[in-house]
């Protein structure tokens, strides 16, 4: 079997719904198609058996977060490749998955463009078109990589770890820097519109900071510690960019002079 498509869900019926209907529609047939609910108490179990004539594996019971959702899909996928189509997500046309499987690929990790879906406005994105994917750890660690818009070879899974389940958001980017920053496994893009990603999901609510301590735990775990601290070094002032447009300007002792003048004003050691 070529692909294992993972939906998890909890409480999105009608997101539900919609991510099974664009699942079902493809006219690539080599897949099998998991869903791990969280135990939902709103219709979702009811749409589940709905389809369950078209659903390789399902089950529905609480869990700890998304990642152990996850985890639970993978240990059931038997295809060569993991998709992740979370619960209101969708491919974006009834040809996506033949598009990516046409010439029978067996690389690591298969991307795409996506496109975000918010307040009913769609926004097409390209961001690796034209990528060269040997890229530095920097650019992994600062950047978002749209994990609905990955083919996940599985036994990634089996080399580097099913996912973290301790991180609450970005346990999906940790495999990407581990498996392509770190020992660059090879990433084959192609030019295919896969997912109307859903921007009301969890990664959308939680703020940077939370994004951010998390990568930096994980810097800290898998790099020498001054690797980490370099990594950390350079996004502090990439997010902080305008103290170092000040720096560079030089405006800053225009600035230091002005306030040194008006302190000594006021405690009298620089006269009028």
């Amino acid at each position: 079997m070529k692909l294992s498509i993972i939906t998890i869900n909890l409480n999105d019926k009608d997101g539900l719904q919609r991510t099974i209907e664009s699942v079902i529609c493809q006219n690539f047939t080599d897949y099998e198609f998991i869903i791990i609910d969280g135990g939902s108490q709103d219709g979702s179990i009811d749409m589940i058996d709905r389809y369950k004539d078209k659903i390789a594996y399902s089950v529905s019971e609480k869990d700890t977060g998304i990642y152990n959702a996850m985890n639970k899909g993978i240990r059931q996928a038997k295809g060569e490749y993991c998709h992740f189509l979370n619960s209101g997500d969708r491919l974006a046309s009834s040809d996506v998955l033949s598009k990516i499987f046409d010439n029978d690929p067996h690389d690591s990790f298969i991307c795409g463009n996506f496109i975000t879906e918010k307040n009913r406005v769609l926004t097409k994105e390209t961001p690796y078109k034209n990528r060269d994917w040997t890229f530095s750890l920097y650019d992994i660690y600062s950047g978002d990589l749209c994990h609905q818009a990955f083919f996940i070879k599985a036994d990634n899974f089996t080399k580097y770890e099913l996912y973290n389940e301790s991180f609450r958001i970005t346990s999906d980017w940790r495999l990407f820097f581990i498996a392509i920053g770190i020992h660059h496994e090879p990433v084959k893009y192609k030019n295919v519109d896969i997912v109307i990603y859903n921007m009301e999901g969890l990664s959308s609510q939680i703020g940077g900071k939370v994004i951010y301590e998390e990568r930096r735990k994980t810097a800290q775990e898998v790099l020498s510690q001054s690797v980490a601290d370099k990594l950390n070094r350079l996004y502090y002032l990439e997010q902080n960019s305008y103290i170092t447009d000040i720096i560079k300007s030089r405006k800053w002792i225009s600035f230091a002079f002005r306030i040194f003048c008006k302190l000594g004003k006021i405690l009298g050691f620089v006269k009028e």
